[in-house]
């Protein structure tokens, strides 16, 4: 993607070739946009093959999407700044995969539109908080002056600052400190000396060298003294090299087998187990859990590589959680075991299954998994496998390149998918200080001058962490650009909005919410490429219960909006003659609709086909009628099945709804009692039939047999509303030198041990 310059060279021609395709010609020249294996796009001079047809489906607005016929996908990018790549393997769902024709040069696209109701009657998940990694970062910056770690550690947990609340400790493995195996420094040749990780012991007979790794030590203890109520995790790259196949704890020579001795594992398990119970003893840090494997299923990591690491099989993980759970229990420690960080969602369900198939998934107390690949999909599956067996789930690291802003609101792109799909308890960052870029950080900086300074990621994150926070329950937004969360006590919203593209109209309707604030209430925050956390209360309006947002061109904005809304019990079954949305888990930002007899999932347009009122039949059994007057009808025979919705009283109208998790129901077919709602091909595109088929057919994760119930009415009536009243956070000053707990309350005076609230927000 380029500015405009020769217009020529920037103008397409599209060439009918049948079925719905087209050929893209490239200005008046012989060449054409083709697909090429396995992601990329390329000009080419034959158009004959599949690689070089497009289908062109709407989108929103006047905005399209170019699918290839060669591989399904759909054409677009990574990143809306100007010189970044165009692909072919997109999934169509993000702004960066649509598309606007412009008949002249230099014309500017049209303001992105979006519709969408907040619904406070749905919650997703309750949300614990934000975080980051300590390693490497942590192991530089601790060697800093007490004054420049107290201002970073306070820009990173304040209130007004990331407000973040959970960190992961490394426990360093430790290289050979004779190099009989690998290089000296050899992590220097990849992520620098900074990856370089002391390890507690250089041998199995030797003593434990609690006085290493201090500098990390440092910034964890400072985290503890400015956030008492701080949750912490330990985990392992790699065990010490003397346990290893390769005598190099930066992983196996092939990077593709164990590098872990498994007369090792019993060992290795006590190594950890006493770095935690070290930390408990003499610093009064209790680990939350403890995390054995870092992406370890993956070929990343080598000898002489440019980091620690280590493989290990799905099978060797299980066999050294079998080895860890009781030597971990034996401590005493309340901590337990964390599995198992793979580097994307799909190797992270795929695990989880080998987990749960040899019933190891007992020993496991929390799931993470980092976020650096996988689609939506995966995202929900893993999901619904965590809160299926009852444990808490982290999305545990993540972090993406880019360029400036555009780089910037494409990882919060990513943060919002997963916070949707994954449903994750806390959301963590990779690294908070980077010396080479402003993408993988929020703070960037030189780690030997002791140099720092903030940078645009930092407040594009704060958008999010400083007004999210703890406690806060994360609810039903079915607008992919948006994250709403409403606090304990029903009374304060928070929605931000993303716009990756040129200007967009945020339409928020509200009408779920009891009471609504005077327009002057409403605090706006935006960052974009020219503001930081600037005020935005001029871009909003508020015309009865809708709210209308004006957003300029790759920006990112907070709204903070007192409300009053009715408490709601999970899982609820729905109430009897109230209207509903039925939303697939895995997507979104579509939902169930039917006309004349076709049941399809189709994009939430919130209209007559969509709208479907429950009626309460007895017996714990519902039916379904949309506001077209057509009932959703199950037919079934030995050798099909289907779901049909027609105007007529027939039998197969009676459906169960069971609970899953937080806003998630299977519904079955009364009469067939094993048949559920299904996603024909378990696909989620657009005009895809919705039929019926065995809810558990062998498939430990049938995503695409659960729903989300969207309620459209508000059974629920408050009585003795008060008055809403808000605290401007633009007049007010805030002193940032406080102790601070989860809530991003200040605890504590550091200077004179006061109690109080913090200012603000």
């Amino acid at each position: 993607i380029e500015s405009p310059t020769k217009s020529n060279a920037q103008q397409m021609t599209f060439i009918p070739v049948g079925q719905g395709y087209y050929n893209i010609q490239a200005g008046e020249e012989k060449r054409f946009l083709s697909y090429a294996s396995p992601w990329n796009s390329k000009f080419i001079n034959d158009a004959s093959g599949d690689e070089a047809k497009f289908a062109i489906e709407p989108a929103a607005g006047q905005f399209v999407k170019l699918r290839c016929k060669a591989n399904n996908q759909y054409l677009g990018t990574d990143s809306n700044d100007g010189h970044v790549k165009v692909y072919t393997n997109k999934s169509g769902s993000e702004l960066k995969h649509q598309w606007y024709f412009g008949s002249k040069a230099n014309e500017a696209a049209p303001a992105s539109e979006f519709h969408y109701m907040v619904n406070p009657l749905v919650v997703r998940q309750h949300f614990d908080g934000w975080g980051v990694s300590l390693c490497w970062w942590a192991g530089q910056c601790g060697k800093w002056s007490d004054k420049k770690i107290d201002e970073i550690i306070t820009w990173l947990v304040s209130p007004t600052g990331l407000n973040y609340s959970h960190f992961r400790y490394n426990i360093g493995g430790g290289d050979d400190p004779k190099n009989t195996h690998c290089n000296l420094h050899h992590m220097g040749n990849g992520k620098g000396l900074r990856a370089e990780m002391e390890g507690f012991k250089d041998s199995s007979d030797d003593t434990y060298h609690w006085e290493r790794d201090a500098a990390q030590r440092k910034i964890m203890l400072k985290i503890k003294e400015k956030r008492p109520d701080a949750v912490f995790e330990a985990f392992s790259n790699s065990c010490p090299y003397y346990m290893t196949y390769s005598g190099c704890v930066s992983g196996s020579v092939d990077g593709g087998s164990d590098n872990l001795r498994p007369e090792y594992y019993e060992e290795f398990a006590h190594y950890l187990v006493d770095v935690c119970k070290h930390y408990k003893d003499e610093y009064g840090i209790e680990f939350k859990t403890l995390e054995p494997f870092n992406e370890s299923v993956t070929g990343f990591w080598y000898a002489n590589g440019a980091q620690e690491g280590c493989h290990f099989d799905y099978e060797s993980q299980i066999k050294f959680v079998r080895v860890l759970a009781p030597i971990l229990k034996a401590s005493g420690l309340n901590t337990v075991i964390s599995a198992a960080d793979e580097t994307n969602v799909g190797l992270a369900v795929e695990g989880f299954k080998q987990f749960i198939k040899a019933n190891a998934d007992q020993y496991v107390g929390q799931w993470n998994t980092h976020t650096y690949s996988g689609n939506n999909v995966d995202r929900a599956r893993f999901s619904q496998l965590a809160h299926e067996t009852g444990k808490d789930l982290w999305m545990s690291e993540t972090g993406s390149g880019g360029n400036g802003i555009g780089g910037n609101l494409s990882m919060t792109q990513r943060l919002f998918d997963d916070m949707r799909y994954i449903q994750p308890d806390a959301w963590i960052d990779w690294q908070y200080m980077e010396e080479a870029n402003d993408q993988w950080c929020t703070i960037r900086g030189s780690f030997a001058n002791q140099t720092y300074n903030k940078v645009k990621n930092y407040y594009v994150r704060q958008q999010c962490s400083r007004f999210i926070k703890h406690g806060y329950d994360i609810i039903a937004s079915p607008c992919p650009q948006s994250l709403a969360a409403i606090n304990a006590t029903r009374d304060t919203l928070v929605v931000v909005a993303l716009n990756e593209g040129s200007s967009a109209t945020h339409y928020i309707d509200l009408s779920l919410f009891q009471e609504l604030p005077l327009r002057s209430n409403i605090r706006a925050y935006r960052t974009s490429e020219n503001e930081n956390l600037a005020n935005a209360l001029s871009s909003v309006k508020l015309d009865g219960t809708t709210l209308t947002l004006s957003m300029p061109a790759q920006s990112i904005t907070t709204l903070v909006i007192p409300v009053r809304a009715a408490n709601v019990e999970p899982m609820a079954l729905p109430q009897d003659g109230d209207e509903y949305l039925i939303i697939p888990r895995q997507e979104t930002t579509r939902a169930l609709s039917a006309s004349v007899s076709k049941v399809t999932l189709e994009d939430i347009d919130y209209g007559e086909a969509q709208r479907w009122t429950v009626k309460d039949l007895g017996n714990g059994t519902y039916s379904f009628q949309n506001a077209l007057g057509l009932k959703l009808t199950s037919h079934r025979s030995s050798n099909s099945s289907s779901l049909t919705a027609q105007k007529n009283q027939a039998n197969e109208q009676a459906f169960r709804i069971v609970p899953i998790d937080f806003a998630n129901y299977k519904i079955m077919v009364a009469n067939y009692p094993t048949y559920a709602f299904d996603l024909s091909n378990t696909s989620s595109d657009a005009g895809n039939t919705i039929g019926t088929w065995t809810y558990a057919d062998g498939n430990t994760t049938p995503t695409h047999r659960q729903w989300m119930l969207f309620p459209l009415t508000a059974s629920q009536v408050l009585d003795g509303i008060e008055e809403v009243k808000t605290e401007s956070l633009m007049s007010t000053s805030v002193d940032d030198s406080g102790i601070y707990d989860l809530s991003g309350r200040r605890v504590a005076d550091a200077c004179n041990g006061t109690s109080g609230l913090a200012k603000g927000i």
